[in-house]
């Protein structure tokens, strides 16, 4: 049988593609064809078909000969993509595809895209990143950062000190504009804080920021002003900054509270802030919710109160330098850890530290860590020679009960560094609870009973100071409400809890009260078409009036009788504005220190107004209906201010109260300063620039890192 009986159609049709084609391509398609039929050979089947069968595997193919349906590629296939797995040359074929594959493919030219370059966009850009960051003004003179932009951007036109100065100002005001918009939009009133920063020229930087609840019932934080303090240690330190503050950003009679850091400035500069921003502003309980003291910076000079006990410090001493010697000499650190492995403990031991003297956690951590290694720190003693420090069984238990003093202090300031802004009520529980556990160490600590017993006092002197506000706070919480008041006051007072859940709730309806006469005297003004401003005037007019009138009737002989008879007849008048009893006024003794007995503007509804008594009475059970409406339960994502936000129209008068009660800060310092035992300060890039551009900048950051751009 021949073995190719269509080689003689195959010559013939190379013949014609030669005399109609070049040379080179035919030779090329000669040799495919001879290669296809090296490999297979042609047989007729007895059904008269033709079939190509391979040579090494002897798998079939149909092949029909002549004609435009012959071909072989699908042969050819059979040999290139290695289906036969016989044939010798697959594998070198299967060696040379996968060459082919792990070469990367040629790179295509990338085509340069000719965007115009908007040079005012990139300054602005500029100007946001030196503000963001921190980065001084004089950076677009460096030459390094000058060539490297250059190299990025050849067109780009370095920007010089005075483009950028002013397009870090002109961000300043334009976004200062719509944050003026944005409070003037807000429900409730504004509570300020005021954190005061040193210098090397002991010159202070006040920072005055608002803290409020916005139109979305969202609270809120800005930096409101950075203003230069001359004499931070005058007794009127923070009456100028508070006073351009409430004037900038038109504040009066709008401030709820506020909050300093009294560490850094004296008791008669916080009484003189006081009396000024009471005269300025119209405050409910005569401006006793007014003040308060940062609760961070207190937790803080606690904490270093404790460290500089006379008890703890030689110990202290011991444990820090211990800790520095093994750290600090490899050979003393490779022993410690052989030695280590002869005391095996249940659970992993944590690394050791070095403190920080600036942060007080960071001490607290070091003797945490270090009284696990106690017996670690023994043995080495008689093992490694280099270490002479020795810490007696007597000072180690001294160790360990002031890390539970320690121990208190850092859970009542983890609560501050939670990245989500927390509303007044949160730390009710946080203050009641520090204050039983000092009471509790206080009672059955031996060895440290005076550090305690001084830290429990400190604490209780704050305590009475604010009470009023976290416990009212929590009221507004509809899971807690009185009962939650009255059950801390039981555990912490026993007998005496009555005296203050009374105090506390002789607060709330004082309160209440003096939102209502708030309300009414708005709708009054709205009814009536004029100012606030003028109704108070009038108020004062007719009793300046009414007092000359009087004055001219007395004569010179009974005016001490007379001035003596009138000062017994504006006492009551005070008295009942505070609306406090004698029984509370004896109990909260601070209050003394607290309350004011001049200066008040409170707006009082007089005889003029004699037709809303009956409407302040109808609106009265609004807060009865909330106290006796069920709890609301307990979650982990609830949120209050929402709560408030769906029910305003129910407790219009007490939504009121809820936005300004919940959103006053008890904290003057950033997360990240908690626990620092230092006064920030300021320096000496930032001390050298103008009052106007150090506070545009150091306010648009703020303003930038809260999302208001």
């Amino acid at each position: 049988m021949d073995p190719n009986p269509s080689s003689e159609l195959v010559d013939n049709k190379v013949n014609l593609e030669i005399e109609s084609s070049d040379t080179q391509p035919i030779k090329r398609r000669r040799k495919r064809k001879s290669m296809v039929w090296d490999h297979f050979t042609t047989e007729t089947t007895t059904s008269g078909t033709t079939k190509a069968f391979c040579n090494h595997c002897n798998k079939s193919y149909a092949y029909m000969s002549g004609g435009k349906a012959s071909g072989t590629s699908h042969l050819k296939r059979h040999i290139e993509l290695g289906i036969c797995d016989k044939c010798p040359n697959t594998n070198l074929i299967t060696q040379r595809k996968d060459e082919t594959a792990s070469c990367p493919p040629p790179k295509k030219r990338q085509r340069r895209c000719n965007v115009a370059m908007d040079q005012d966009g990139c300054n602005h850009e500029m100007a946001k990143m030196i503000i963001m960051h921190g980065y001084p003004l004089h950076m677009v003179e460096h030459s390094g950062f000058s060539s490297f932009v250059k190299t990025l951007r050849p067109q780009f036109g370095m920007p010089r000190f005075d483009t950028v100065h002013g397009d870090c100002v002109g961000m300043f005001l334009s976004e200062k504009q719509k944050l003026s918009e944005f409070i003037g939009e807000i429900p409730g009133g504004v509570s300020l804080s005021v954190d005061l920063w040193l210098s090397k020229e002991s010159v202070g930087y006040a920072f005055v920021s608002g803290h409020f609840v916005d139109k979305d019932w969202s609270l809120s934080s800005r930096l409101l002003n950075v203003a230069v303090v001359a004499c931070p240690d005058s007794d009127v330190a923070l009456n100028q900054p508070v006073a351009a503050c409430l004037s900038e950003w038109k504040l009066e009679g709008k401030v709820s509270s506020l909050t300093v850091s009294q560490s850094q400035v004296n008791k008669t500069c916080v009484d003189n802030l006081r009396g000024f921003l009471s005269f300025k502003n119209q405050h409910v309980l005569n401006g006793q919710l007014l003040m308060g003291e940062c609760y961070a910076r207190l937790i803080s000079s606690m904490a270093q109160e404790a460290l500089a006990a006379e008890e703890v410090q030689g110990p202290v001493k011991k444990v820090r330098d211990s800790v520095k010697y093994v750290l600090t000499n490899d050979a003393c650190g490779e022993k410690f850890e052989e030695v280590k492995r002869l005391f095996p403990a249940s659970a992993p031991y944590k690394d050791l530290v070095i403190d920080n003297i600036g942060r007080w956690d960071t001490s607290y951590k070091m003797l945490l860590v270090a009284y696990e290694h106690r017996q670690v720190f023994s043995c080495l003693e008689t093992c490694y020679p280099g270490y002479k420090i020795s810490i007696s069984y007597e000072e180690w238990r001294k160790i360990e009960s002031f890390c539970l003093c320690l121990k208190v202090l850092f859970e009542a300031c983890e609560v501050l560094i939670m990245p989500k802004r927390l509303t007044a009520n949160t730390f009710y529980d946080v203050m009641t609870k520090l204050q039983l556990e000092l009471s509790r160490i206080a009672m059955g600590e031996e060895e440290l009973g005076n550090v305690v017993s001084s830290l429990r006092e400190r604490f209780d002197l704050y305590w009475r100071g604010c009470f009023l506000v976290v416990a009212v706070a929590v009221v507004l919480d509809p899971r807690f409400k009185m009962q939650h008041v009255k059950e801390t006051f039981t555990e912490s007072y026993g007998e005496d809890a009555e005296q203050w859940i009374k105090t506390v709730t002789d607060a709330l309806h004082d309160l209440y009260q003096n939102y209502s006469e708030h309300n009414l005297l708005d709708s009054y003004v709205v009814d009536h078409g004029f100012a606030e401003t003028e109704v108070v005037e009038e108020t004062h007019f007719q009793q300046d009036m009414l007092q000359d009138a009087n004055t001219d009737e007395i004569s010179p002989q009974s005016e001490q009788t007379t001035e003596s008879s009138h000062q017994q007849e504006t006492q009551p008048k005070v008295e009942k504005q505070q609306n406090v009893s004698e029984e509370y006024q004896d109990h909260t003794t601070f209050m003394d220190d607290v309350l004011l007995e001049e200066g008040s503007t409170l707006v009082t509804v007089g005889d003029s107004f004699s037709d809303f008594d009956i409407e302040i009475s109808e609106m009265k059970p609004e807060l009865d209906q909330y106290l006796d409406d069920c709890l609301v339960l307990k979650s982990e994502d609830f949120d209050v201010l929402s709560w408030w936000r769906l029910n305003s129209n129910n407790y219009p008068t007490l939504s009121k109260m809820a936005a300004d009660l919940l959103s006053i800060p008890f904290s003057t310092v950033s997360p990240e300063s908690v626990f620092d035992t230092e006064v920030k300060q300021m320096d000496s890039y930032r001390t050298s620039l103008p009052r106007g551009t150090l506070e545009a900048l150091l306010c648009t950051k703020d303003w930038l890192k809260n999302q208001t751009l």
